[in-house]
């Protein structure tokens, strides 16, 4: 028989483990060090450091130079595997067409638990263009258009909890609770999000939720540029060029979902 005290202390390392990824994952491109993964997971200094050697040795993990931590190749190859690859593929030709047709930079972001993650970017052809996502890069729900978007297709209970679980990362951003929360029902109300002033000063972001057969958000596109290129009445044309791409892109995963099925 197997001993519980030794499957509960293996279950409690696969969490540690999980942690820390997830520690490293939101610090992604510009690494953390052991002593933020501690301070972030709350996990002791030498049980962090057993768990980072061995995802070291697995590639999991890489350090850099300046002794930060980073994702590992080998993780990143095993998510090649995964659902997310075709997902990609399925939205690849969607959005190169829009960045064609909008000139600015758009984004394609899923849900990861309490975050978003980028998962494609493709760069428009306008001389100024905002970069300020990159592919795999996190950010919490509840701050970019893209989780806006996300978050307005749930119950607001449901998107109240996930502002409430995040409040103190979203603090850093200093964007008050009350703002953001109005965000998401304004979000809910037009059935897509409008930020004329985004992350970063200066620009501005629309996003559209892109969702299953069931109406459930599975993620988000989103266009972001400087200012002046989201002002009516091109705004107009914006929202509907993403509109349609956001639908395409919902489309072509419900009909790609039921080919696999029928296989």
């Amino acid at each position: 028989m197997s001993d519980p005290k030794q499957n509960k202390n293996g279950t409690q390392s696969i969490d540690r483990a999980f942690d820390i990824l997830d520690a490293i994952a939101r610090c992604s491109p510009s690494g953390i060090s052991l002593k933020q993964i501690c301070d972030s997971t709350q996990i002791a200094k030498p049980t962090v450091h057993r768990i980072l050697g061995t995802m070291l040795e697995r590639g999991i993990v890489e350090r850099q130079p300046d002794l930060k931590y980073h994702v590992g190749r080998e993780l990143t190859l095993l998510g090649l595997s995964s659902e997310l690859r075709r997902f990609r593929e399925l939205a690849s030709p969607e959005l190169s067409r829009l960045s064609e047709a909008v000139g600015d930079a758009v984004f394609l972001s899923v849900r990861s638990g309490l975050d978003t993650v980028c998962a494609d970017r493709r760069i428009g052809s306008y001389p100024i263009q905002v970069l300020s996502i990159e592919i795999g890069s996190r950010r919490p729900l509840g701050i970019s258009a893209n989780s806006v978007a996300m978050l307005s297709c749930v119950f607001p209970a449901q998107a109240d909890e996930v502002l409430a679980q995040n409040e103190e990362r979203l603090r850093t951003y200093g964007v008050p609770m009350a703002t953001l929360k109005t965000r998401v029902r304004e979000a809910r109300r037009r059935g897509y999000t409008v930020l004329p002033r985004a992350i970063t000063q200066g620009t501005s972001a629309i996003a559209f939720p892109i969702k299953d057969v069931l109406g459930r958000p599975v993620a988000a596109l989103s266009t972001i540029a400087i200012s002046s290129r989201q002002r009516a009445p091109r705004a107009d044309e914006l929202v509907d060029l993403l509109g349609q791409s956001a639908e395409q892109i919902s489309n072509a995963i419900t009909l790609g979902r039921s080919k696999s099925d029928g296989a």
